[in-house]
């Protein structure tokens, strides 16, 4: 067996240490950048926001994803839209304001006026008629694809995308025993941070890192505790055990809350770490849910916004703030703490004395990451 290849320890497939990264090209070059954007951002199933954050109809959010921006709407029927935020017309935007809520139950264009239904259906073009090439039935807004779960709504801008069940499978019923979809946001932090997408998802699925970088972290949870159940396809993770029973990730690594919903058994002193192929970082505790939301916008530079979700009792209720309070400030400094070596090494990988380094075996599902990324490329792996 030669050197980088995988080997097979029970039901669990690792790497020998000396497996390559991905050459530093990947996380500067701004031609495979845009390669992502067309092959993963516009194809796959990406996360968009939670569905509290558009409850009534005609309430609204914008969603860009580099050049496309979508309007993400609940409509008359309860339902929700997203509908490319540029008009039949003439390609003006629709809309600026990043959200609120459509007061007529409908999106009219600011240039001239022509106006569509919270579905996307044209309703009115001034001075228009049927003919001569203008149809009015034919002119409604673009919609991209639209899929709910646990909470989260994902889209994909694909005009014949891949269902999700299929790209998603492993996260099907994975987390039901937690009801995220009955969960609401208590805190958000946005972090904006100069280094490429790809590095926060292999930064957050291992803890190689973790003895020297998050000290506190280290002493909640052991980090030679860390294993992964999920090793294939777009949805990647595992879970770590926590020290103390019935504790949390918080500064005292006391629970922050009642345990959530269903959650129950080995669950209880679990912390879960997905990475949801390519946008979102998701971590369920046994007493909240945190996860980040990744934006990029560029090679070097993205947009990450964590959020914490609670059950609607403890957001409510006064004497839990300070649990809440430990929970945000805990993940809060061990974020920072992964943001500076992030940064450093998208500083460190531009070095022309840099070509590409080694995996230790510690880090195989990373090299999964780097895999699922070639393959939706379709670049060859030159290990």
């Amino acid at each position: 067996m030669s050197k980088g290849e995988f080997i097979k320890r029970g039901t669990d497939y690792s790497i020998i240490d000396g497996m390559r990264t991905l050459p530093g090209k990947y996380y500067h070059s701004k031609k495979i950048y845009q390669e992502e954007v067309e092959k993963i951002f516009y194809k796959f199933w990406i996360y968009a926001c939670r569905a509290e954050e558009i409850p009534s109809v005609g309430d609204y959010k914008l969603i860009q994803v580099e050049d496309e921006s979508l309007i993400l709407v609940r409509d008359k029927s309860g339902e929700i839209k997203a509908l490319f935020n540029v008009c039949s017309h003439r390609g003006t935007q629709l809309c600026v304001t990043p959200k609120g809520n459509f007061k007529s139950k409908s999106i009219q264009c600011p240039y001239h006026a022509w106006t569509y239904g919270l579905n996307g259906k044209l309703l009115g073009a001034p001075l228009m008629k049927d003919g001569h090439g203008f149809q009015k039935d034919k002119c409604a807004l673009p919609q991209a694809k639209v899929h709910l779960w646990e909470g989260f709504i994902f889209i994909n801008l694909d005009k014949n995308p891949e269902p999700f069940e299929v790209q998603m499978e492993a996260l099907i019923g994975k987390f039901s025993d937690w009801k995220m979809g009955e969960l609401r946001i208590a805190h958000h932090i946005k972090y904006e941070l100069k280094c490429n997408w790809k590095l926060i998802l292999q930064n957050y699925q291992e803890c190689y890192h973790c003895p020297g970088v998050h000290p506190l972290l280290s002493e909640l949870t052991p980090t030679q505790s860390a294993q992964h159940d999920s090793m294939k396809g777009a949805v990647i993770g595992g879970f770590m055990d926590l020290n103390k029973e019935r504790g949390s990730m918080t500064m005292d690594g006391e629970a922050a809350a009642p345990a959530i919903c269903d959650v129950s058994g080995a669950d209880l002193q679990r912390v879960y770490y997905y990475s949801i192929f390519p946008n979102l970082l998701l971590t369920p505790h046994p007493d909240f849910v945190m996860f980040h939301h990744i934006t990029p916008l560029g090679p070097d530079k993205i947009i990450n916004d964590c959020y914490f979700l609670f059950r609607p009792d403890v957001i409510n209720d006064p004497k839990a703030q300070d649990g809440i309070k430990s929970a945000v400030a805990f993940w809060d400094l061990t974020n920072k703490q992964d943001w500076q070596v992030c940064e450093q090494m998208q500083t460190g990988t531009k070095s022309k004395r840099f070509t590409r380094g080694y995996y230790s075996g510690r880090e195989d599902v990373l090299f999964q990451l780097d895999k699922e990324l070639l393959k939706a490329l379709g670049h060859k792996d030159s290990n």
